[in-house]
């Protein structure tokens, strides 16, 4: 099934995810599009906040419920493909829903579930200069580009390819994106912390992310770990 596309472009808005919903309660069909240069009140997951300052690229496309709960993971190998693509840059995914650059988060996707559809956002910090991130954030975050003076690509193109990559992945049945999802996970092999509800409940070693994308962690006692919800938080160790 293709998507129809429509694309509306906002300078500023308090959240690409509440502007979706609304649109979509006025019958806004699958394809269609939110661009903001800045969010107000960026949402994040756990109902965490996002850093929306100006020089990123923040977004919302409204797609068809998936009931293989994996559109997340697709996501995040359509923004990794585009950013690739657009920028020559390589990205690596974060289980389950961020990307990492050169060791530090440039992309953050959240997927509601929403009234028979999927809201999907997406936050990427193109050309954000980092003194412009939050002082808490400035040692764990990066941009593509550190000066919007300094790209070498453009931000249209990179928006566009997200959402070319998003309609392809969201709307096929093949799972070939999958190897692509296990080849560029940064966490295969690394030992980790799981993190529920603000605390520890486990430390293991990440030994692979199976066919319906649920990470498997070996703990000390080499007891089994799979964790198949976005409930928890892994930190490296």
């Amino acid at each position: 099934m293709e998507l129809n596309i429509n694309i509306t472009y906002f300078d500023e808005v308090d959240s690409t995810n509440k502007v979706l919903k609304e649109m979509c309660d006025k019958g806004a069909p699958d394809g269609t599009v939110v661009v903001s240069w800045s969010q107000k009140e960026g949402r994040g997951r756990l109902g965490r906040s996002f850093s929306s300052p100006r020089g990123g690229i923040y977004m919302s496309m409204l797609l068809p419920h998936d009931e293989s709960l994996t559109i997340t993971a697709k996501a995040a190998v359509a923004v990794r493909r585009a950013i690739e693509y657009c920028t020559d840059k390589e990205c690596q995914i974060k289980w389950v829903n961020d990307l990492y650059y050169k060791g530090k988060k440039v992309c953050g996707i959240l997927a509601e579930a929403y009234k028979g559809h999927v809201v999907l956002g997406i936050g990427i910090n193109f050309c954000t200069p980092q003194k412009d991130f939050p002082a808490e954030l400035q040692d764990t975050v990066i941009s593509l580009y550190p000066d919007p003076q300094k790209t070498d690509s453009d931000i249209m193109d990179t928006v566009n390819e997200v959402v070319r990559n998003l309609s392809i992945l969201s709307t096929e049945e093949d799972d070939f994106w999958l190897s692509e999802y296990q080849k560029h996970s940064m966490l295969i092999g690394k030992k980790v912390s799981v993190l529920q509800a603000g605390k520890v409940t486990g430390v293991g070693t990440v030994t692979k992310i199976d066919n319906n994308c649920a990470l498997h962690i070996i703990e000390k006692d080499g007891q089994e770990m799979v964790l198949s919800t976005g409930e928890v938080s892994i930190r490296e160790v």
